[in-house]
């Protein structure tokens, strides 16, 4: 049974849930949702909202980054644990910005540099529901007509899944997108150009292929294959934490938002998967001790970590990155 059949049961659909099958995107729409300060005193002066609160309010390229990926409705912001409130002055220019999070702390922030308001696309948050339509999926064979890069890694790239330009929440792709990566390399990021869709070039090649692991059970003809398992989008004020989403991310260090090597624009947020998301389907891996076995038993980011995805559009470059506590 998919997510649309429990609805129908219902015969609604919440509110703040958008079906890919009831709403059509146009490709350059963009969405701007503002929360204006209201008041006699005040009725000049405007509210932004991030998701998260680690960020150094100097104007520079990360703060830059943080702003355009973190910045949400306040409804979003506030199911964050942590979340900055910034107020603008009738002038657009940056006057208070205060921390809170859900135990009632408060914390005004240094403002170093001036920073103007910009009219930032507000980011939603999509959320992935199994469902055996959904066009997207984690795990799988990967296609006949895609080529993983050629590498020295042990084990090689594992297969991830793929995202669909044709769900909710990823018009902005230019094409469908298959995840890969070496996950159970000491990764620091992995940089794909997928120009070619079907068979993206690692930018970083040397340095990936110089990597080490802490897996010694792998072998250069290690491989590891997961479970198919198919989702849809549905955009939400809050996150699901379950298996994967997108919009906004969560992070679990410090927000470490990439810029195209390219083009130097912020990239933009693909997807977050967690560790778990979905079973091991087959794999020559046995390791020594068993003490290893749930690394590969499931897809595994560094022993319960997550994956991050960003994407560049006009670039078509992708970076792959690991956080775990």
């Amino acid at each position: 049974m998919g997510i649309f059949d429990r609805f129908k049961k219902k015969n609604t659909i919440p509110k703040n849930k958008i079906s890919e099958g009831e709403k059509i995107h146009d490709k350059n729409e963009t969405k701007h949702i503002h929360q204006e300060v209201k008041g006699p005193k005040e009725s000049n002066k405007k509210r932004r909202f991030l998701a998260g609160w680690e960020v150094r309010l100097d104007n520079e390229e990360h703060c830059q980054s943080f702003f355009e990926t973190q910045i949400t409705s306040q409804e979003t912001a506030l199911s964050f644990y942590s979340h900055i409130e910034l107020e603008y002055d009738e002038n657009g220019v940056l006057e208070r910005a205060i921390t809170k999070d859900e135990d009632g702390n408060e914390k005004e922030l240094i403002i170093h540099n001036e920073i103007k308001l910009k009219d930032y696309r507000i980011n939603s948050i999509i959320n992935f529901y199994i469902d055996d339509n959904g066009l997207n999926q984690l795990g799988g064979k990967s296609p006949y007509n895609f080529k993983i890069p050629s590498n020295d890694c042990p084990g090689s790239f594992q297969y991830l899944g793929r995202i669909s330009n044709q769900s909710i929440g990823y018009e902005w792709l230019p094409f469908e997108l298959n995840l890969i990566s070496p996950i159970y390399m000491d990764m620091d990021k992995i940089w794909l150009d997928y120009s070619n869709p079907h068979e993206p070039v690692v930018l970083n090649l040397e340095e990936v292929n110089s990597l080490s692991t802490a897996y010694d059970d792998l072998k250069s003809d290690s491989f590891i294959e997961y479970k198919k398992q198919a989702f849809v989008t549905i955009e939400e004020t809050s996150i699901v934490f379950d298996k994967v989403h997108s919009g906004i991310p969560n992070w679990t260090q410090f927000s470490d938002i990439p810029r195209c090597p390219k083009t130097n624009k912020t990239m933009r947020f693909l997807c977050q998967i967690q560790s778990g998301a979905v079973k091991t389907e087959k794999s020559n891996i046995v390791p020594k001790d068993s003490f290893y076995n749930s690394y590969f038993d499931n897809m595994d980011f560094w022993g319960g970590g997550d994956m991050y995805v960003f994407f560049e559009p006009e670039s078509k470059i992708a970076c792959y990155f690991i956080q775990n506590t």
